[in-house]
């Protein structure tokens, strides 16, 4: 009786384990996808705030541009 009780454990723990294996695998390929987009996003977050701060120079410059004609007239 009690043989038969351990090798039930055994064969519950190894399924459970299997399991947690198996749910393990595909949380770490979802963590995986969801790094590369995370990695995506920031990227073009990042392009996106150096094109602002590219517009806003080109704009300065040329407000400074039209400033300085006027005061040479």
């Amino acid at each position: 009786m009690a043989k038969r009780t351990y090798t039930h454990m055994l064969e519950r723990m190894n399924k459970d384990f299997i399991a947690c294996k198996i749910k393990t695998s595909d949380l770490e390929g979802s963590l995986k996808n969801k790094g590369q987009v995370l990695d995506i996003e920031e990227s073009k977050t990042r392009k996106t705030k150096e094109e602002k701060l590219q517009s806003k120079n080109i704009f300065d410059n040329l407000m400074k541009n039209i400033e300085k004609e006027q005061r040479d007239r």
